[in-house]
Protein backbone atom coordinates (compact mmCIF):
# COMPACT_ATOMS: atom_id res chain seq x y z
CA UNK A 1 0.00 0.00 0.00
CA UNK A 2 1.16 3.52 -0.82
CA UNK A 3 -0.50 6.58 0.73
CA UNK A 4 -0.74 9.83 -1.26
CA UNK A 5 -1.22 12.99 0.75
CA UNK A 6 -3.39 14.83 -1.78
CA UNK A 7 -2.30 18.49 -2.22
CA UNK A 8 -5.09 21.04 -1.84
CA UNK A 9 -5.40 24.73 -2.56
CA UNK A 10 -6.72 26.53 0.53
CA UNK A 11 -8.03 23.22 1.84
CA UNK A 12 -10.92 23.06 -0.61
CA UNK A 13 -9.63 22.43 -4.13
CA UNK A 14 -7.42 19.60 -5.38
CA UNK A 15 -4.27 20.80 -7.12
CA UNK A 16 -3.51 19.44 -10.62
CA UNK A 17 -0.26 17.92 -9.31
CA UNK A 18 -2.35 15.42 -7.31
CA UNK A 19 -2.94 13.30 -10.42
CA UNK A 20 0.79 13.17 -11.11
CA UNK A 21 1.40 12.16 -7.50
CA UNK A 22 -1.08 9.29 -7.79
CA UNK A 23 0.61 8.17 -10.98
CA UNK A 24 3.96 8.10 -9.19
CA UNK A 25 2.39 6.04 -6.38
CA UNK A 26 1.48 3.26 -8.82
CA UNK A 27 5.18 2.75 -9.48
CA UNK A 28 5.62 1.81 -5.82
CA UNK A 29 2.59 -0.37 -5.11
CA UNK A 30 -0.49 -1.80 -6.79
CA UNK A 31 -2.73 -0.50 -3.99
CA UNK A 32 -2.93 3.29 -3.69
CA UNK A 33 -4.80 5.23 -1.02
CA UNK A 34 -5.60 8.93 -1.32
CA UNK A 35 -5.56 10.71 2.03
CA UNK A 36 -7.25 14.12 2.06
CA UNK A 37 -7.26 16.58 4.94
CA UNK A 38 -9.62 19.39 3.95
CA UNK A 39 -11.81 22.18 5.28
CA UNK A 40 -14.84 21.87 3.01
CA UNK A 41 -14.07 19.94 -0.17
CA UNK A 42 -16.94 18.89 -2.46
CA UNK A 43 -17.00 15.12 -2.09
CA UNK A 44 -19.30 14.71 -5.07
CA UNK A 45 -16.55 15.93 -7.41
CA UNK A 46 -13.88 13.58 -6.07
CA UNK A 47 -12.72 11.44 -8.99
CA UNK A 48 -9.23 10.11 -8.32
CA UNK A 49 -7.51 7.08 -9.84
CA UNK A 50 -6.88 5.17 -6.62
CA UNK A 51 -8.30 2.29 -4.59
CA UNK A 52 -9.56 4.19 -1.56
CA UNK A 53 -10.17 7.79 -0.57
CA UNK A 54 -9.96 8.73 3.10
CA UNK A 55 -11.17 12.19 4.11
CA UNK A 56 -10.71 14.07 7.35
CA UNK A 57 -12.30 17.49 7.73
CA UNK A 58 -10.81 20.29 9.80
CA UNK A 59 -12.09 23.79 10.42
CA UNK A 60 -10.78 26.63 8.27
CA UNK A 61 -8.79 27.88 11.27
CA UNK A 62 -7.20 24.48 11.90
CA UNK A 63 -6.38 23.53 8.30
CA UNK A 64 -3.32 25.78 7.67
CA UNK A 65 -1.53 24.44 10.78
CA UNK A 66 0.81 21.50 10.14
CA UNK A 67 0.46 19.97 13.63
CA UNK A 68 -3.27 19.44 13.04
CA UNK A 69 -2.54 17.54 9.82
CA UNK A 70 -0.04 15.38 11.69
CA UNK A 71 -2.64 14.57 14.37
CA UNK A 72 -5.15 13.70 11.65
CA UNK A 73 -2.69 11.34 9.96
CA UNK A 74 -1.87 9.60 13.22
CA UNK A 75 -5.56 8.78 13.72
CA UNK A 76 -5.87 7.67 10.11
CA UNK A 77 -2.85 5.41 10.43
CA UNK A 78 -4.37 3.44 13.32
CA UNK A 79 -6.80 1.89 10.83
CA UNK A 80 -4.18 1.24 8.14
CA UNK A 81 -0.99 -0.71 7.70
CA UNK A 82 2.09 0.88 9.20
CA UNK A 83 5.49 1.20 7.64
CA UNK A 84 4.32 2.00 4.11
CA UNK A 85 5.47 4.84 1.88
CA UNK A 86 3.73 8.21 2.22
CA UNK A 87 3.99 10.59 -0.74
CA UNK A 88 3.68 14.38 -0.75
CA UNK A 89 3.85 17.09 -3.40
CA UNK A 90 6.42 19.51 -1.96
CA UNK A 91 5.12 22.86 -0.69
CA UNK A 92 5.83 24.90 2.47
CA UNK A 93 2.90 23.30 4.34
CA UNK A 94 3.46 19.79 2.95
CA UNK A 95 7.17 19.91 3.81
CA UNK A 96 6.37 20.79 7.41
CA UNK A 97 3.79 18.00 7.68
CA UNK A 98 6.17 15.46 6.12
CA UNK A 99 9.01 16.40 8.48
CA UNK A 100 6.71 16.18 11.49
CA UNK A 101 5.39 12.77 10.43
CA UNK A 102 8.91 11.45 9.87
CA UNK A 103 9.75 12.39 13.45
CA UNK A 104 6.49 11.11 14.96
CA UNK A 105 6.44 7.82 13.04
CA UNK A 106 10.21 7.29 13.10
CA UNK A 107 10.28 6.85 9.33
CA UNK A 108 13.06 8.00 6.97
CA UNK A 109 12.33 11.03 4.80
CA UNK A 110 13.74 12.15 1.45
CA UNK A 111 12.84 15.53 -0.06
CA UNK A 112 12.31 16.97 -3.55
CA UNK A 113 12.45 13.68 -5.41
CA UNK A 114 12.12 13.62 -9.19
CA UNK A 115 11.09 9.98 -9.47
CA UNK A 116 10.88 6.82 -7.39
CA UNK A 117 10.37 3.16 -8.36
CA UNK A 118 10.09 -0.04 -6.38
CA UNK A 119 12.88 -2.61 -6.74
CA UNK A 120 12.39 -5.75 -4.69
CA UNK A 121 12.72 -4.77 -1.00
CA UNK A 122 13.68 -1.12 -1.43
CA UNK A 123 12.82 2.04 -3.36
CA UNK A 124 15.13 3.60 -5.93
CA UNK A 125 14.86 7.40 -6.07
CA UNK A 126 16.22 10.06 -8.39
CA UNK A 127 16.73 13.69 -7.37
CA UNK A 128 18.60 16.75 -8.59
CA UNK A 129 21.76 17.95 -6.87
CA UNK A 130 24.15 20.88 -7.33
CA UNK A 131 21.38 23.18 -8.51
CA UNK A 132 20.19 20.79 -11.20
CA UNK A 133 23.65 20.21 -12.68
CA UNK A 134 23.60 16.51 -11.74
CA UNK A 135 21.25 13.76 -10.55
CA UNK A 136 21.59 11.52 -7.51
CA UNK A 137 20.34 7.92 -7.54
CA UNK A 138 19.81 6.38 -4.13
CA UNK A 139 18.17 3.37 -2.48
CA UNK A 140 15.79 4.04 0.41
CA UNK A 141 13.51 1.97 2.64
CA UNK A 142 10.05 0.90 1.44
CA UNK A 143 8.39 2.71 4.32
CA UNK A 144 9.88 6.13 3.57
CA UNK A 145 8.18 9.52 3.52
CA UNK A 146 8.82 11.14 0.14
CA UNK A 147 8.19 14.70 -1.02
CA UNK A 148 8.15 15.06 -4.79
CA UNK A 149 9.36 18.14 -6.60
CA UNK A 150 6.12 19.50 -8.19
CA UNK A 151 8.06 20.36 -11.35
CA UNK A 152 8.31 16.61 -12.00
CA UNK A 153 4.64 15.90 -11.31
CA UNK A 154 3.10 16.79 -14.67
CA UNK A 155 -0.60 17.60 -14.73
CA UNK A 156 -2.54 14.58 -15.95
CA UNK A 157 -5.97 14.28 -17.48
CA UNK A 158 -8.37 12.76 -14.98
CA UNK A 159 -10.03 9.83 -16.75
CA UNK A 160 -11.01 7.51 -13.89
CA UNK A 161 -12.92 4.51 -15.19
CA UNK A 162 -13.17 2.33 -12.10
CA UNK A 163 -15.23 2.39 -8.95
CA UNK A 164 -13.45 3.92 -5.97
CA UNK A 165 -14.30 2.97 -2.40
CA UNK A 166 -14.73 6.07 -0.28
CA UNK A 167 -14.38 6.21 3.46
CA UNK A 168 -15.55 9.40 5.04
CA UNK A 169 -13.99 9.41 8.47
CA UNK A 170 -15.42 11.90 10.92
CA UNK A 171 -12.90 12.37 13.70
CA UNK A 172 -12.46 14.85 16.48
CA UNK A 173 -9.01 16.34 15.98
CA UNK A 174 -7.91 18.39 18.97
CA UNK A 175 -6.32 21.64 17.86
CA UNK A 176 -2.80 22.40 19.02
CA UNK A 177 -3.33 25.13 21.62
CA UNK A 178 0.28 26.29 21.33
CA UNK A 179 -0.23 27.38 17.72
CA UNK A 180 -2.88 29.81 16.56
CA UNK A 181 -3.90 30.63 13.01
CA UNK A 182 -3.46 34.37 12.52
CA UNK A 183 -4.36 35.15 8.92
CA UNK A 184 -3.89 34.14 5.32
CA UNK A 185 -2.19 36.76 3.18
CA UNK A 186 -1.95 36.94 -0.58
CA UNK A 187 1.58 38.02 -1.40
CA UNK A 188 2.05 40.89 -3.83
CA UNK A 189 4.30 40.53 -6.88
CA UNK A 190 7.02 42.36 -4.95
CA UNK A 191 6.89 39.84 -2.07
CA UNK A 192 6.61 36.52 -3.91
CA UNK A 193 9.92 34.71 -4.28
CA UNK A 194 11.04 33.57 -7.72
CA UNK A 195 11.34 29.96 -6.57
CA UNK A 196 7.77 29.82 -5.21
CA UNK A 197 5.89 31.80 -7.88
CA UNK A 198 3.78 30.10 -10.54
CA UNK A 199 4.27 33.00 -12.96
CA UNK A 200 7.58 34.89 -13.32
CA UNK A 201 8.74 37.79 -15.49
CA UNK A 202 12.38 38.01 -16.59
CA UNK A 203 14.16 41.04 -18.06
CA UNK A 204 17.42 41.32 -19.99
CA UNK A 205 19.68 43.68 -21.86
CA UNK A 206 16.91 44.61 -24.29
CA UNK A 207 15.01 46.33 -21.50
CA UNK A 208 18.05 48.42 -20.51
CA UNK A 209 18.31 49.68 -24.07
CA UNK A 210 14.70 50.83 -24.07
CA UNK A 211 13.63 54.44 -23.76
CA UNK A 212 12.14 56.18 -20.73
CA UNK A 213 11.51 54.28 -17.51
CA UNK A 214 12.50 50.78 -18.53
CA UNK A 215 10.54 48.88 -15.92
CA UNK A 216 7.37 50.97 -15.60
CA UNK A 217 5.33 48.98 -18.14
CA UNK A 218 6.79 45.71 -16.97
CA UNK A 219 5.92 46.46 -13.35
CA UNK A 220 2.32 47.11 -14.42
CA UNK A 221 2.27 43.68 -16.07
CA UNK A 222 3.80 42.15 -12.94
CA UNK A 223 1.09 43.69 -10.78
CA UNK A 224 -1.72 42.32 -12.98
CA UNK A 225 -0.23 38.81 -13.05
CA UNK A 226 1.04 38.96 -9.47
CA UNK A 227 4.35 37.80 -10.92
CA UNK A 228 7.77 38.66 -9.42
CA UNK A 229 10.43 40.16 -11.70
CA UNK A 230 13.81 38.50 -12.15
CA UNK A 231 16.30 38.64 -14.96
CA UNK A 232 19.40 37.49 -16.73
CA UNK A 233 23.01 37.77 -15.65
CA UNK A 234 23.35 40.88 -17.81
CA UNK A 235 20.28 42.45 -16.18
CA UNK A 236 21.95 41.91 -12.82
CA UNK A 237 25.23 43.49 -14.01
CA UNK A 238 23.32 46.48 -15.43
CA UNK A 239 21.54 46.92 -12.04
CA UNK A 240 18.10 46.33 -13.53
CA UNK A 241 17.42 43.72 -10.86
CA UNK A 242 18.95 42.87 -7.46
CA UNK A 243 21.58 40.13 -7.41
CA UNK A 244 19.31 37.65 -5.61
CA UNK A 245 16.84 37.79 -8.51
CA UNK A 246 19.27 36.58 -11.16
CA UNK A 247 17.86 33.57 -13.02
CA UNK A 248 20.21 30.94 -14.42
CA UNK A 249 22.96 28.50 -13.51
CA UNK A 250 24.70 31.25 -11.51
CA UNK A 251 21.45 32.33 -9.86
CA UNK A 252 18.09 30.76 -9.02
CA UNK A 253 16.16 28.07 -10.88
CA UNK A 254 12.44 28.38 -11.52
CA UNK A 255 11.18 24.99 -10.40
CA UNK A 256 7.53 25.83 -9.72
CA UNK A 257 6.74 28.32 -12.47
CA UNK A 258 4.02 27.39 -14.95
CA UNK A 259 4.67 30.54 -17.02
CA UNK A 260 7.83 32.53 -17.67
CA UNK A 261 7.70 35.79 -19.63
CA UNK A 262 11.16 36.65 -20.99
CA UNK A 263 11.44 40.31 -22.02
CA UNK A 264 14.52 41.49 -23.89
CA UNK A 265 16.43 38.31 -22.99
CA UNK A 266 18.57 36.73 -25.70
CA UNK A 267 18.58 33.27 -24.08
CA UNK A 268 22.11 32.21 -23.18
CA UNK A 269 22.67 28.59 -22.16
CA UNK A 270 23.29 29.80 -18.60
CA UNK A 271 19.90 31.50 -18.44
CA UNK A 272 18.08 28.61 -20.11
CA UNK A 273 19.43 26.28 -17.40
CA UNK A 274 17.47 28.30 -14.84
CA UNK A 275 14.16 27.93 -16.68
CA UNK A 276 14.43 24.31 -17.83
CA UNK A 277 11.58 23.21 -15.54
CA UNK A 278 9.19 25.99 -16.56
CA UNK A 279 6.12 24.59 -18.31
CA UNK A 280 5.41 27.49 -20.72
CA UNK A 281 7.65 30.31 -21.94
CA UNK A 282 6.56 33.54 -23.63
CA UNK A 283 9.44 35.47 -25.21
CA UNK A 284 9.41 39.11 -26.34
CA UNK A 285 12.47 40.25 -28.28
CA UNK A 286 13.10 42.49 -31.29
CA UNK A 287 15.73 40.06 -32.60
CA UNK A 288 14.03 37.21 -34.45
CA UNK A 289 17.25 35.15 -34.24
CA UNK A 290 17.45 35.29 -30.42
CA UNK A 291 18.01 31.77 -28.97
CA UNK A 292 15.21 32.31 -26.44
CA UNK A 293 12.66 31.71 -29.20
CA UNK A 294 13.81 28.09 -29.53
CA UNK A 295 12.72 27.54 -25.92
CA UNK A 296 9.52 29.60 -26.18
CA UNK A 297 6.03 28.21 -26.64
CA UNK A 298 4.97 31.64 -27.88
CA UNK A 299 7.29 34.28 -29.31
CA UNK A 300 6.66 37.94 -30.08
CA UNK A 301 9.20 39.67 -32.35
CA UNK A 302 8.80 43.30 -31.32
CA UNK A 303 10.16 46.08 -29.17
CA UNK A 304 8.87 45.42 -25.69
CA UNK A 305 7.51 49.00 -25.42
CA UNK A 306 5.01 48.16 -28.16
CA UNK A 307 4.25 44.59 -27.09
CA UNK A 308 3.71 45.00 -23.32
CA UNK A 309 0.77 47.47 -23.50
CA UNK A 310 -1.02 45.15 -25.94
CA UNK A 311 -0.37 42.17 -23.69
CA UNK A 312 -1.71 44.07 -20.69
CA UNK A 313 -4.83 45.05 -22.64
CA UNK A 314 -5.52 41.43 -23.64
CA UNK A 315 -5.08 40.21 -20.06
CA UNK A 316 -7.42 42.89 -18.73
CA UNK A 317 -10.04 41.95 -21.30
CA UNK A 318 -9.89 38.32 -20.31
CA UNK A 319 -9.89 39.36 -16.62
CA UNK A 320 -9.37 35.79 -15.51
CA UNK A 321 -5.65 35.76 -14.73
CA UNK A 322 -4.91 34.90 -11.10
CA UNK A 323 -1.94 33.57 -9.22
CA UNK A 324 -3.85 32.32 -6.23
CA UNK A 325 -1.15 29.88 -5.14
CA UNK A 326 1.22 32.75 -4.28
CA UNK A 327 -0.24 32.79 -0.77
CA UNK A 328 1.54 32.67 2.55
CA UNK A 329 0.03 31.19 5.70
CA UNK A 330 1.23 32.86 8.85
CA UNK A 331 1.48 30.97 12.11
CA UNK A 332 2.49 32.26 15.50
CA UNK A 333 3.22 30.62 18.81
CA UNK A 334 1.12 31.86 21.67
Amino acid sequence: MTVCYIPLLNGQQIKPSALGLLEQAKKLNDRVIAFIVHCGINEGNLQLDCDEIHLIELSEEMWPIASNHIAAFEKFQKNCMKGEAVLFSASPLANEIAAGLALKLDQPIVNKVMEAVRKEQHLSIKKEIYGGKACLYEEIALGSIITYDPAFLPNRKNDVNKEVRKFHQIMNITANKDIKFIESKKLSWEEVSLTEATCVIGVGRGVYQGSGSQLKQIEELAKILNAPIGGSKVADELKLIPRERRIGSSGVSLDKADIYIAIGISGSSQHLAGIKNVKHVLAINNDAAAPIFKRADLGIVSDYEAAIPLLIEIIKEKSGVKNSENTSYLEASV
